[in-house]
């Protein structure tokens, strides 16, 4: 009989272990409901505080953020309100995503405060809260990815490249700056769109062999915050400014990898167009060593960026610093534009 027992009792706790198991199952899917069913808010009063407001007549979203005591419960429109639960379109999965990013821009505060920001003891490169962690790539490109370029530095990931694949020439720009001798980027985009490109860099005298042709134009100018000429005679030009001279009001691609002054030049950038910044999305490096930014600046300037509906969807870090053993202060991200109505690809429903 004890064999028995011992039997009979395995199987009641097995069959215990499997209503656990339905119990969490039924609990998990109860969670999936109450997350699916988030609501984002959507209105057009722009002069609401503390609102996400969209603007469904041309795409536009103007992100204001939440406050940090804001549930997660209070952010939206739910998601019952798209067909099959799920977003189907472009616009709906932005809608989407802003609204949890807003949960990352609350985490990154709090983080500040328990490592003690403002104060003598805080340290941006602490392993407890290291310095990238603060600003992670966590939107989304609501198109296909592609690396174009090389598999090392110089590469970079685009969102939506089969749509510049399928655009008219006169409907694709692309503006580089920075060339410092490898364009196979450049190269890429040349060999696979009808994209023009429009690529700037005082530090080199022409553009690679795999980047040039009647639809690659180089000037030898730095992009800066201001147009003058340098005591080194290096000619510098705002981006308004060479837009102006192109006869462009958008830009499909903007790659910026100008060395640390990415900074002041987006300073620039920001005061020139306001609150629509021109392009469809941005592949830039930032450089974050503390001769070149401190941290407290570079946090102002990152929030100054995304306070204009541009968020990050992808970041690599360029490791070539730590191979001399320093910190790794220099990344690669890709931005998606979120703003642009009608001249930005990327924000366009393909359904």
């Amino acid at each position: 009989m004890a064999p028995i027992r011992s039997l009979l009792a395995s199987r009641a706790v097995l069959a215990g272990l499997a209503a656990l198991g339905c119990l969490g199952l039924l609990i998990s899917t109860l969670d999936s409901d109450t997350r699916n069913s988030l609501s984002w808010k959507y209105n057009n009063n722009s002069n609401q505080s503390n609102r996400n407001v969209v603007n469904p007549e041309n795409n536009q979203v103007n992100t204001i953020w939440e406050d940090a005591n804001t549930p997660s419960s209070a952010l939206g429109k739910t998601l019952s309100q798209y067909p099959g639960r799920k977003p189907r379109t472009v616009q709906a999965m932005i809608e989407k995503a802003e609204g949890y990013y807003q949960r990352i821009v609350r985490q990154r505060h709090a983080n500040l405060q328990l490592q003690h920001f403002g104060t003598p003891n805080f340290n941006p490169w602490h392993v407890l809260m290291y310095y990238w962690w603060y600003f992670p790539a966590s939107f989304v490109c609501p198109h296909d990815i592609q690396r174009v370029g090389p598999l090392s530095d110089g590469g970079k990931w685009i969102c939506g490249m089969s749509l510049y694949e399928e655009q008219p020439r006169a409907k694709c720009v692309i503006y580089s700056f920075g060339i410092n001798h490898e364009t196979r980027f450049e190269g890429e985009m040349l060999d696979r769109t009808d994209c023009e490109i429009f690529a700037y860099d005082a530090s080199v005298a022409s553009m690679g062999p795999e980047a040039t042709g009647p639809r690659s134009t180089f000037k030898p100018y730095f992009v800066g915050r201001t147009d003058h000429t340098d005591a080194n005679g290096k000619v510098w030009k705002t981006l308004k400014t060479l837009m102006a001279e192109n006869g462009h009001d958008w830009i499909d691609i903007l790659k910026v990898d100008i060395e640390g002054s990415e900074f002041e030049t987006f300073d620039a950038i920001m005061d020139d167009f306001g609150d629509v910044l021109p392009f469809s999305q941005l592949q830039m490096e930032l450089h974050v060593r503390e001769d070149m930014i401190s941290f407290p600046d570079f946090l102002k300037w990152w929030e100054r960026l995304e306070s204009k509906g541009v968020y990050p969807w992808w970041t690599e870090l360029n490791l070539n610093p730590t191979f001399s053993g320093d910190k790794d202060w220099a990344s690669e991200y890709c931005f998606l534009n979120t703003r642009g109505g009608a001249k930005n690809l990327l924000i366009q429903n393909y359904v």
